[in-house]
């Protein structure tokens, strides 16, 4: 994200401008630059942290209102249960009542039956005079309130079913209600737990993204403590005792090979040039120094590979890189045409080969006015 492409004597080979930029900047102008990107790393990692505290916080509160939602909706199924129940138990009365009043409605009309009858036969009685009609006139009264007792009952039945289907009506729209609430509630649940998983999504990237940040800041606290370490080592080295520019035209080549990409030639597949030459060989050629010198780098380095990088005094750096085995150390002093390495393809090349560069004041030289012809 912040790929930083900063080495040791602006020898990283960059395709960005700020590595450009870099490459004419001093070794202590790098360190500072490698600073500011820490700097601005440390600010990117707080703004990272500060997003995933807000995304925790918001889980959380998704995470608190989904099990209140569920707390609600368990209330509403308990009083859709019971409403259910309830219905059930005014149905069942229902049915009672029912069965009740129709076996009245019989039982009344019979009984009417009989007052028709028994009245028609105390009529023809009184008609005849075969029956006091005293007598006939109460048993008539009798008769009459009676069926009015039944019917007034048959009434009061009657409205007793009305109330229940009635109750029984309010019940059915009360669960309704409450059914359509629990759908709501439900839809809403459905939303914010959909809401919870891209929060937990979110804070996953963000945790993904700090950690490759802080994998980078890392190497960027590497690089940084490198440079620091060489720029001491720049300070208490001495000069070389001879000046290669005295040789120009005259150098040693580091191996004898065909020159697969030339100085400032466009690398494959890439916006970046080569800022040396790529000499093809077989896998453990002896690589030799252009010029007397001091080895001031001999380690591996992101993109080189096994390097070595020999100091030939009066700002004159020379580099040798893509080795498979280094034979040199730190501090060791060389004479041109010395073994420094074994060729190789390190560093991620396709093919064995060696890359040298030749640099003053930091600035790409091309190496073939330089050497000796072959």
């Amino acid at each position: 994200m912040f790929a930083v492409a900063l080495t040791l004597f602006n020898f990283m080979n960059s395709g960005t401008a700020h590595a450009e930029s870099v490459e004419k900047e001093s070794p202590q102008a790098q360190l500072e630059a490698i600073n500011g990107d820490i700097k601005h790393l440390k600010k990117l990692l707080d703004k990272l942290n500060n997003e995933r505290s807000s995304a925790e916080r918001h889980l959380q509160s998704a995470e608190t209102e989904i099990s209140q939602l569920q707390n609600s909706i368990r209330k509403i199924e308990k009083t859709l249960e019971q409403g259910q129940a309830d219905i059930k138990k005014l149905e069942s009365r229902q049915q009672a009542l029912t069965a009740q009043k129709n076996k009245e409605k019989s039982r009344i009309a019979n009984s009417v039956r009989s007052v028709y009858f028994a009245s028609r036969d105390n009529r023809l009685k009184l008609l005849l005079n075969q029956e006091d009609p005293e007598e006939v006139s109460r048993h008539l009264t009798y008769l009459k309130h009676l069926q009015k007792a039944q019917l007034e009952a048959i009434e009061a039945f009657e409205k007793t079913l009305t109330d229940i289907e009635d109750n029984r009506q309010q019940q059915q729209a009360l669960n309704d209600r409450l059914e359509e609430q629990q759908a709501d509630l439900t839809q809403k649940q459905d939303r914010l737990i959909k809401s919870r998983n891209d929060r937990k999504q979110l804070i996953s990237r963000i945790n993904h993204q700090f950690k490759s940040n802080d994998r980078e800041l890392d190497s960027l606290n590497q690089q940084k403590q490198q440079l620091q370490t060489l720029l001491a080592q720049l300070a208490a080295r001495k000069p070389a005792s001879s000046a290669i520019q005295q040789s120009r035209g005259k150098l040693s080549w580091p191996v004898k090979g065909r020159v697969l990409y030339g100085f400032n030639q466009q690398r494959p597949d890439t916006r970046m040039r080569w800022k040396g030459i790529l000499i093809s060989v077989k896998a453990g050629t002896k690589v030799s120094a252009i010029h007397d010198g001091t080895v001031i780098f001999s380690d591996w380095l992101r993109g080189y590979g096994q390097l070595i990088i020999v100091d030939h005094g009066n700002h004159y750096l020379s580099l040798y890189a893509h080795n498979q085995w280094l034979l040199k150390k730190e501090g060791e002093t060389v004479l041109a045409g010395e073994e420094l390495a074994l060729s190789g393809q390190s560093g991620g090349q396709s093919e064995p080969g060696v890359y040298l560069e030749i640099r003053h004041k930091g600035k790409p030289q091309n190496p073939v006015p330089w050497l000796s012809k072959l």
